[in-house]
């Protein structure tokens, strides 16, 4: 499976990293130059919608804003000239030993997923939907999924997200997951194969050190309580759809009010 990791120029230490890492694994990827959110070029300002996220009351991170984009350059690029699957690894991505037969796995059934995320928080509830070869387990977080560390997509959902996201309107990690929204097969991977390098977590970051464009507007905490009561709503009623369509409403509500399987912290 063709491998893309998402790196600034200036970050020469977390390329050197993530390389190590994938060398010691055997896997060659390839780089992909990210937008810089410090020094955000304007040929790109068409594809932020501002009135949209001042309506949503988010708050515009540069930093979020050059991460999408250099994400949505990826997915352009693929649905362009390929391949059918591909996995996606932002440059402070730490794989697992795991990481390469898990690939190969869900590159042979690529036909039953749009993405997967290959990580998660240890204390997101898990809802299996089916076992893989390789020991793992494909399934649902409930209620979302967040976070763009590592993941795998397809070509058709690649397709798919740029067709409902032509514009930037908030952060990719939350959009991407938001099958709510773009109606794509989205799952995660258990135990996961991608831990979040959390030493760059501040430093060199994409999102971090990029400036934020804040909203003078009075009615900007009503806005933001609104949009996020409305998604809430929205994943939610669309999860319990999803888990109780694959289990059955009795067995598939106490999947989605039962605690669950979480990973060790």
């Amino acid at each position: 499976m063709k491998i893309t990791v998402i790196n600034l120029e200036r970050s020469d230490d977390r390329r050197r990293e993530i390389s190590s890492h994938l060398g010691s694994l055997g896997l060659d990827f390839v780089v992909h130059r990210a937008v810089d959110g410090m020094d955000f070029p304007q040929e790109y300002e068409a594809l932020v919608d501002w009135r949209g996220s001042r309506r949503d009351g988010i708050y515009v991170h540069m930093g979020s804003v050059a991460n999408w984009i250099s994400q949505r350059q990826v997915f352009q690029n693929m649905v362009e000239n390929g391949p059918d699957v591909m996995a996606v690894l932002e440059d402070d991505a730490i794989p697992t030993e795991q990481f390469p037969s898990v690939l190969a796995t869900l590159e042979g059934m690529s036909e039953h997923f749009d993405i997967v995320f290959l990580h998660f928080g240890p204390d997101r509830p898990f809802i299996m939907v089916r076992e893989l070869p390789t020991g793992h387990q494909l399934g649902w977080l409930r209620w979302s999924h967040f976070g763009t560390q590592g993941y795998v997509i397809t070509r058709r959902a690649a397709e798919t997200f740029l067709s409902h996201y032509p514009l930037v309107r908030t952060g990719i990690d939350r959009a991407l997951a938001s099958y709510w929204r773009h109606g794509l097969r989205t799952f995660c991977i258990r135990p996961p194969v991608i831990h979040h390098a959390e030493h760059f977590q501040h430093e060199n970051s994409l999102k971090w050190q990029a400036p934020v464009v804040r909203w003078q507007d009075p009615l900007w905490r009503l806005r933001r309580g609104w949009f996020r009561t409305k998604e809430g709503m929205a994943k939610r009623i669309v999860c319990s759809r999803l888990v109780m369509d694959a289990y059955g409403p009795v067995a598939g509500l106490r999947r989605l009010m039962l605690p669950g399987w979480r990973l060790p912290s």
